[in-house]
């Protein structure tokens, strides 16, 4: 497991309402990836300048199955907290 928060992160899988899983809790960037800002994230707060300098903001994926979730997490080093 790696962090800049250290090994136990606290990250969870959860089935949304749309019937796919995925990441709640103190999620890393690292399971996630840039998209550029739209006004949207830009007024709600969730814009940030990369270090490139562009506007952006983070995307999480959604999974079909909850060891999809687990499996894409366990790739990036970081590891699923219960069930």
């Amino acid at each position: 497991m790696a962090s800049i928060l250290g090994k136990n992160v606290g990250l969870h899988v959860i089935q949304f309402p749309s019937g796919r899983f995925g990441f709640v809790g103190a999620v890393p960037g690292d399971l996630g990836y840039e998209v550029p800002a739209n006004k949207s994230a830009v007024v709600g707060g969730r814009a940030f300048k990369n270090a490139k300098g562009d506007l952006v903001e983070m995307k999480f994926p959604s999974f079909d199955t909850r060891a999809q979730a687990v499996a894409h997490a366990n790739r990036k080093g970081f590891e699923v907290s219960g069930g």
